[in-house]
């Protein structure tokens, strides 16, 4: 079993790392909104689907659109995957965990918490909320810099650790489910369908190293296999799977875990992406993402 101070740091940085995604996912949705012209339903059903929110959300809002979607995810605290529940949650246990944790980090995760919440209160305009997405990843990345240069390489770290990685390569392959739903339901030529996932690529600040990794003309099978397989970046769900099966090994090198991590690996190493049988994929990854969690 899992002490209570374990559990603590693994969800305090899980909760943060969800924060920082969820804002990526808010901000790539809107701009490929914009650059493609995409209806509402396009454009935002999937990610209620492929965080299996999509009856919650009818319970407290009742159309599909930009206006709701956004601050469903953003300052509703009936929604435990916003925003504003996310940086709370984590907030909450740092506190708990504060003498196993960085002062400065600490800091950085509250001052994170007391400005995003104090800025949902305003009557923000469109552009202003995007900002303050930015905010928080640029707020969530500044703890995870400051708990790498000055965290112990402990137990307490490895769980941090074990939080962060798993809830990356959770969110991954959930930002992967999102635009193959899109690319599936609105039938438009595959230039078309490209750029929507070169969008993606750009959410998570990935076109650069995805230009590395392929000498090729950009394609939509190379762009989810970089998703899905390199093992050089650190957004890709094998790197992210590497890293999970160290912080594992780290915690007990006799866990049952490390063999299905493994499996895992082996799983998404032999998948052979086609662009002309997506319902096939959405099968894969609704499979790795429940092994996963």
């Amino acid at each position: 079993m899992l002490s209570r101070r374990a559990k603590l740091t693994y969800w305090m940085s899980r909760y943060l790392e969800r924060s920082n995604f969820t804002s990526r996912l808010l901000i790539s949705t809107n701009e490929l909104q914009i650059d493609l012209y995409l209806n509402d339903e396009i454009a935002w059903k999937p990610l209620l689907s492929v965080l299996g929110l999509t009856k919650d959300f009818t319970k407290v809002k009742r159309k599909i659109n930009e206006k709701n979607i956004m601050k469903y995810f953003i300052s509703e605290k009936i929604n435990p995957s916003s925003i504003i529940s996310c940086l709370q949650f984590s907030k909450e246990n740092s506190l708990i965990v504060r003498d196993r944790l960085p002062e400065q980090s600490v800091i950085k995760l509250n001052e994170l918490f007391l400005s995003f919440n104090k800025s949902i209160t305003k009557n923000l305009s469109k552009n202003k909320y995007l900002d303050l997405l930015r905010s928080v990843i640029q707020g969530s990345q500044n703890f995870m810099y400051s708990t790498d240069l000055e965290m112990q390489r402990n137990m307490d770290y490895q769980f941090l650790r074990l939080g962060r990685f798993i809830e990356r390569s959770d969110m991954m392959v959930r930002i992967l489910q999102t635009q193959t739903l899109r690319s599936k339901e609105h039938n438009k030529d595959y230039e078309y369908l490209t750029l929507e996932w070169i969008n993606i690529l750009k959410s998570i600040s990935a076109f650069q190293a995805y230009r590395q990794y392929s000498n090729q003309d950009i394609s939509i099978s190379d762009i989810i296999n970089f998703f899905l397989k390199t093992e050089t970046f650190p957004r890709s769900v094998m790197w992210n799977l590497n890293q999970i099966e160290r912080a594992i090994y780290r915690i007990s090198n006799k866990n049952e875990l490390l063999k299905e991590i493994k499996e895992i690996k082996k799983n998404v190493k032999k998948y052979k992406v086609q662009i002309d049988k997506l319902d096939k994929l959405l099968i894969f990854l609704a499979q790795i993402i429940k092994k996963i969690t």
